[in-house]
């Protein structure tokens, strides 16, 4: 009883980013914070009104159209704050997209402030994105349910963010130039356009790790990164989930040759959403580790 009191008094809130439609049912009791994406002269709500799937088909018919994406509208920020409150929560925890990558944690946090007094709202800016982003969201869920407080969640939330890695192999740094992304990550990457890329994320910042000249040197450098993130860790502590933008069947190579020379199994990988797809442009690939934090 315990469990299920704390998960009623306090509702868990994520931004689209995390990946979580993929994975999610309807009666999951994460609430879904949608960023957007206009294209086309038309604004679409991420996992909603534009699946990532549709997003990139899109973009293979579109190759010179830009894509522009926006964080969550204030207004309606405020409206799912004011819901929450009726149906009876005296609390929230939000885990959003790294602020190095999007401006969504400060707006949610200028939303926030509206509620001041009668919700009492944590955000928690996971540093990362993806399904290790999604990751967060999923553990606030597991220890309410298991009846720890609020504060509690957040404590070990913060603690989990710096065992948290993205890698991911790019086809092409035409979309995070076309896009701003690479002044939004923080790195100067024009020097390796025209090259396939590895690029490595964590809450510290955004890293190159190879520039390749074909998809099967990617696919080794991805392994080789991986391996070497991996080789002092005790397996059963990992969360390694893979993803996609728009090419199933370079991630099918990759998940096969990483489980050949790993014993990693990757499952059937998630479409990466249309927000971050933006940034990483078509045929991208890659993993998140997650570390997770000793019980």
């Amino acid at each position: 009883m315990a469990g299920s009191y704390s998960l009623y008094r306090c509702a868990v809130l994520a931004t689209s980013t995390s990946m979580l439609d993929s994975i999610l049912d309807r009666n999951s009791p994460i609430h879904m914070l949608r960023l957007s994406v206009q294209m086309g002269g038309e604004t679409y709500a991420e996992g909603l009104d534009l699946k990532a799937e549709e997003f990139y088909d899109w973009m293979r018919s579109h190759p010179e159209e830009k894509a522009v994406t926006s964080p969550p509208d204030i207004e309606a920020l405020c409206q799912t704050f004011h819901y929450l409150k009726s149906q009876g929560y005296q609390e929230a925890i939000i885990t959003t997209i790294s602020g190095k990558l999007s401006e969504t944690a400060a707006v949610i946090r200028k939303a926030v402030q509206t509620m001041e007094g009668k919700l009492k709202i944590h955000v928690v800016d996971t540093g990362t994105t993806c399904m290790p982003e999604g990751f967060f969201a999923l553990e606030a869920v597991r220890l309410l349910q298991a009846g720890k407080t609020a504060a509690e969640v957040v404590a070990y939330l913060e603690k989990l963010k710096p065992r948290c890695e993205i890698l991911f192999g790019v086809n092409s740094l035409t979309q995070l130039t076309k896009t701003g992304g690479l002044l939004r990550i923080g790195a100067a990457f024009n020097d390796w356009l025209g090259l396939k890329t590895v690029l490595r994320f964590n809450h510290k910042g955004a890293s190159h790790l190879a520039s390749v000249q074909d998809d099967e040197q990617l696919i080794e450098r991805l392994i080789e990164a991986i391996i070497v993130m991996t080789v002092d860790k005790n397996p059963t502590h990992l969360v390694i989930s893979g993803g996609y933008c728009g090419d199933y069947q370079l991630y099918q190579r990759f998940a096969r040759k990483l489980h050949a020379k790993t014993g990693l199994h990757l499952e059937h990988g998630i479409p990466v959403s249309p927000v971050v797809g933006t940034y990483l442009g078509l045929n991208a690939v890659g993993v998140g580790i997650v570390e997770r934090l000793p019980e």
